[in-house]
C-alpha cells in the first residue's frame, strides 16, 4: 500500500471520526448515517415531513469517494476544500466546545490532506 493511499484513508478516517460539537456530540459518521437514515425513511414511509437536510449527505460521501478515488491534485484539493467547509458551521456555532480531541483530529485531517496533494503534485510533476 502507498504512501498516498494511507495518508488518504487516515485523512478520511479522521474527519468521520470527528466528534460534534453541539450538545449531544455524536461523531460525524453517527451524523451522516443518522441524516441519511431518516431522509430515507421520511420518503419511504407516509410521513408528513420529510427531513430534506439528510438528502445534503449524499454530496458529502460522494467527496469522500471521490477523495478517496482521485489522482488529480486539482480534484484532491476540490474535495479537500468541500469536506473542510462542511465542519465551518459547527465551528462557528459552537466553538466554545472545541476540545483537544476535536483539535487534534481535525488537524491531523488537514495536514495528512495537504500532504496527499502535495505528493500526488509532486509525482505528477
Amino acid at each position: 500500500m502507498s504512501v498516498i493511499k494511507i495518508l488518504k484513508i487516515v485523512a478520511i478516517i479522521s474527519l468521520l471520526m470527528l466528534p460534534g460539537l453541539s450538545e449531544n456530540g455524536i461523531p460525524f459518521f453517527a451524523f451522516l448515517l443518522y441524516c441519511l437514515w431518516v431522509f430515507i425513511m421520511g420518503i419511504l414511509g407516509n410521513s408528513d415531513p420529510i427531513f430534506w437536510e439528510g438528502l445534503l449527505v449524499l454530496p458529502i460521501l460522494t467527496t469522500l469517494i471521490v477523495f478517496l478515488i482521485s489522482k488529480s491534485y486539482k480534484i484532491l484539493l476540490f474535495c479537500f476544500l468541500i469536506l473542510l467547509i462542511t465542519q465551518i458551521p459547527s465551528l462557528i456555532t459552537n466553538y466554545k466546545r472545541i476540545d483537544f480531541l476535536f483539535l487534534f483530529l481535525y488537524l491531523t485531517f488537514i495536514i495528512s490532506s495537504i500532504c496527499v496533494i502535495v505528493l500526488i503534485k509532486k509525482k505528477q510533476t
